[in-house]
């Protein structure tokens, strides 16, 4: 199978002899081991079929497509991209075709695009250009199964342009929203992708608190990460109340710290108190069915989870926890991508980055937190892969890359806080956000390579009827 980094372009049909739709260089077609004037031309979900000429004199890290080929496999231009030649299926494959999936419509300033995102999603573009892949961002509500084409934004010249694309080899499910991502539409799309058409989804939804919990507990090593947790009930809220000094509730849905109360006994009293959108919302009481109150008004009927409160290192009067990155490599192997502490806003009873927290290198503030019994960097990271791993056992669903929250005690024991599927891209997770390149790109990027080397060694050839068929037509 031969495999070359080479230009696209596209040329007008009065360009090409009579017939002919593809020019390469005669050392081009004996890299890629093509020894076939007809084959097949692929570009994502796209199809049709190649006309070869070979000129001895040519460049030979470029192809000339027709516009009329291009045409049919939606195909723009491509600064740099591979191809790939299979003689058994006489396909020649543009790409991969790597497709990014959002739920915002893009915004009107050309400098923020995608809003907080679009400083990673540039970094992706250029990764994935470097390593040969064209990178699309795709509207979750734009996927057309029934025409086998998207609504996305490539890079051209340094400008996201908006065009309509094929179906993508492999996509990212980066939708920030769940109402988004449990539309019926969405939900049956992306079913659709990977059963009708086998379209790797990685990070394909949303993860729901209480069921990873329950699905964790079942496993005996990872007990000992977790603390106590149930789903919300007045009745189980009295028990905790009673057995825990401080006890959390946590909407089962929720992310970036929205709708979280932290409830803490201070001798007579509770102090009860809930995150906001400008800080923290605080009120004391002895009294426990005005506390349940306060609890049943702010939760309704909203799904909530209770989870056992924990005596959490502080810095400098601060919660702290630490965020791990875990994502897959080119191997398809889970590694430790990054980790940082990070450090509460004094005002919140979180230390999400988007209620004003701060982070720091794990290595850093692990050194200045006084504690007698101290985890390492390598016990929190030995941790981490060790969620990760069983958590890809018990839970189902593609992942490639998770956010590993973890807590250390005052004892130096090490707890599982939560495992988000979303972690944040924007600027203020990264700690030089201007000098300094995400390696989660790189490894993301990595991750797509892996899932198109064994999706195009799985990939069946056309039926024997169409191998027959485009072997007897002549250019």
């Amino acid at each position: 199978m031969g495999l070359a980094k080479v230009q696209i372009q596209i040329l007008p049909n009065q360009q090409f002899p009579d017939h002919i739709n593809i020019m390469m260089s005669d050392q081009l077609a004996k890299k890629l081991n093509i020894h076939t004037n007809t084959l097949w031309v692929a570009f994502g979900s796209s199809i049709a079929t190649g006309y070869i000429a070979r000129m001895k004199r040519a460049n030979h890290k470029i192809i000339f497509i027709s516009n009329n080929l291009a045409n049919k496999l939606l195909l723009p231009a491509q600064p740099l991209i591979h191809v790939q030649f299979d003689s058994r299926s006489l396909r020649l494959r543009i790409g991969p075709l790597f497709g990014i999936l959002i739920s915002k419509m893009p915004q009107t300033e050309d400098d923020q695009l995608f809003g907080q995102m679009t400083r990673f999603l540039g970094e992706c573009e250029a990764t994935g250009q470097n390593k040969g892949i064209r990178v699309a961002v795709v509207l979750a509500d734009t996927i057309d199964i029934e025409r086998r084409g998207i609504k996305g934004w490539i890079k051209v010249n340094d400008r996201w342009l908006a065009t309509t694309l094929p179906l993508p080899d492999v996509i990212y499910n980066r939708i920030t929203s769940r109402k988004i991502e449990e539309k019926d539409a969405v939900q049956t799309n992306l079913a659709r992708l990977k059963s009708q058409f086998h379209i790797p989804i990685f990070n394909e939804r949303f993860l729901n608190k209480l069921e990873v919990y329950q699905i964790l507990s079942k496993d005996e090593r990872m007990r000992n990460y977790l603390p106590e947790t149930h789903l919300y009930q007045t009745d189980k809220c009295k028990e905790f109340l009673n057995r825990y000094s401080t006890i959390y509730l946590k909407p089962t849905n929720g992310s970036l710290g929205q709708g979280i109360i932290r409830i803490v006994r201070t001798g007579p009293e509770w102090l009860y108190q809930s995150a906001t959108a400008s800080g923290t919302f605080s009120k004391t009481t002895s009294s426990k069915k005005e506390l349940l109150r306060l609890l049943n008004k702010k939760i309704r009927n909203k799904p909530y989870i209770m989870q056992q409160g924990l005596d959490l290192i502080k810095y400098e009067r601060r919660q702290v926890d630490f965020r791990v990155l875990v994502q897959k490599n080119i191997q398809g192997e889970w590694r430790i991508t990054s980790s940082v502490g990070r450090i509460a806003n004094d005002q919140h009873i979180v230390s999400n980055l988007a209620r004003g927290g701060t982070i720091r290198k794990t290595s850093e503030l692990l050194d200045e937190l006084a504690l007698k019994h101290k985890p390492s960097v390598s016990d929190i990271k030995h941790a981490a892969l060790s969620i990760v791993n069983t958590f890809e056992e018990l839970v189902g669903g593609h992942y490639a890359e998770l956010g590993i929250d973890l807590g250390i005690d005052t004892q130096g024991k090490i707890w599982l806080i939560e495992i988000n599927s979303k972690p944040s891209k924007t600027d203020d997770t990264v700690i030089n956000p201007t000098t300094h390149r995400r390696p989660s790109v790189s490894r993301l990027i990595e991750y797509v390579q892996y899932l198109t080397l064994l999706q195009h060694n799985a990939h069946s050839p056309p039926s024997a009827q169409h191998q027959w068929t485009l072997r007897r037509r002549k250019p």
